[in-house]
């Protein structure tokens, strides 16, 4: 299973991982209604690191990344 750059923060702040489209990600830390009221009293975040992918070619590629 990947890792998201943030999958050690996730598990460090409890969450409930499981496998979605080959990365472990955060489905739940604390539960829905507890986490529903945390977003609407103060702010939420939402990972969308693994959802993009780059492919950079030519002869400068390396030099670009």
């Amino acid at each position: 299973m990947k890792q998201t750059v943030l999958y050690q923060q996730h598990k460090t702040a409890g969450a409930k991982m499981v496998s979605f489209a080959r990365y472990g990600m955060p489905v739940s830390y604390e539960g829905v209604k507890a986490e529903h009221l945390a977003v609407r009293s103060k702010a939420g975040v939402f990972d969308v690191s693994h959802m993009g992918e780059f492919l950079v070619s030519g002869k400068e590629a390396v030099e670009l990344v």
